[in-house]
């Protein structure tokens, strides 16, 4: 069992670090909102995983893999999401980008922060396909549903981590200075991203 954890854990650090949805997200929460809409940003995402957890631990998953329609379904509502985030992106100007201060109050509440997380991540199909593949080659099904929970609990903490240490590297005074300037750059080439990865996944 020592083994399995390590080797999930391994696979998830990997996966999480790579930039998609999750972390574009993240960075786009910070850099408009502050540390403390990323950091929120960063729980959703973690809840977001506690669902995919829940259901995998359920036997659902399995289900979800053998089933192409539900699965384009979830991958659909993902892409507009997303595309409707890349829109909102695009409506960044300078002026401001400007008038951006770290006194002023959030332009994104704590609740739409952890909402924006949490569905980016539960309408990700690349998720679920990556909890199926993560549990299904390395957990065995001997393995006790506690432990697994404790795999899966681990994972969850893991992310909300890493992504709340995402948030406050771009919280940073020298980031912030500089996106005042020219935020708007960073905010479009998000939705670029955002825009990407919705299109990748409707043909993809």
């Amino acid at each position: 069992m020592g083994n399995e954890f390590v080797l999930l854990a391994i696979a998830h650090a990997f996966a999480v670090a790579s930039p998609g949805a999750d972390f574009a997200v993240v960075i786009k929460n910070t850099l408009q909102s502050g540390h403390r809409a990323g950091l929120y940003t960063a729980i959703g995402i973690g809840l977001g995983i506690l669902v995919h957890v829940g259901y995998t631990l359920l036997g659902l998953a399995v289900i979800l893999a053998q089933s192409p329609g539900l699965i384009n379904l979830v991958k659909y509502a993902g892409a507009l999401y997303l595309a409707w985030l890349a829109w909102k992106s695009f409506q960044s100007r300078k002026s401001r980008s400007n008038d951006f201060a770290v006194s002023e109050p959030l332009s994104l509440t704590s609740l739409e922060a952890i909402k924006q997380g949490f569905v980016i991540n539960v309408l990700n199909p690349k998720v679920t396909v990556f909890f199926v593949a993560l549990f299904t080659a390395i957990v065995s099904y001997e393995t006790p549903i506690l432990i697994q929970s404790f795999y899966g609990l681990w994972i969850v903490i893991y992310t909300i981590l890493w992504f709340a240490m995402v948030a406050w590297l771009f919280s940073r005074r020298v980031v912030l200075n500089w996106y005042r300037e020219h935020g708007h750059y960073i905010d479009w080439s998000v939705g670029v991203i955002l825009a990407c990865i919705a299109i990748r996944l409707v043909i993809g």
